[in-house]
């Protein structure tokens, strides 16, 4: 069973791999789809995660499709429809995105100075927040 505890860090990894395509992707029509999968995951995390089980020793995701009754692994690789065509698929994002989240939750938090800025965390005036499911992202 998976737990996002912290719905404000999950959503700096989804705001982070959805940048992280922004900038990787040149195929428009590869990076819409990168996009969908991205925020299927992040919702089907959020709803289903009870149906999820992530192995830490090899990274990977187990997840229960309750659509259509398969159980799936994915950890850069999956044995979905949309894998084997060559497309991405929501499996290989959530995969990604819980890794990613679990390593931010585990990663030893950096002590600051009293006062001191934190340059990712100041507001420049430009951010826009937006949600996917109840995942605040910005």
């Amino acid at each position: 069973m998976l737990e996002i505890e912290n719905k404000d860090r999950f959503g700096k990894v989804i705001a982070d791999a959805l940048a992280k395509i922004e900038l990787t992707v040149t195929d428009a029509g590869m990076k819409k789809r990168w996009i969908n999968a991205i925020a299927k995951a992040a919702v089907e995390i959020e709803e289903n995660g009870v149906f999820m089980t992530y192995q830490e020793d090899d990274h990977s995701l187990i997840i229960w499709s309750q659509k259509s009754n398969n159980i799936y692994t994915a950890n850069g690789v999956c044995q979905c429809r949309a894998f084997e065509q060559g497309s991405p698929c929501f499996h290989r994002a959530a995969a990604r995105l819980v890794r990613l989240y679990l390593e931010a939750e585990n990663a030893p938090t950096e002590v600051r100075m009293q006062g001191e800025e934190i340059p990712y965390l100041k507001n420049n005036g430009y951010t826009k927040v937006e949600r996917i499911g109840a995942i605040r992202i910005n």
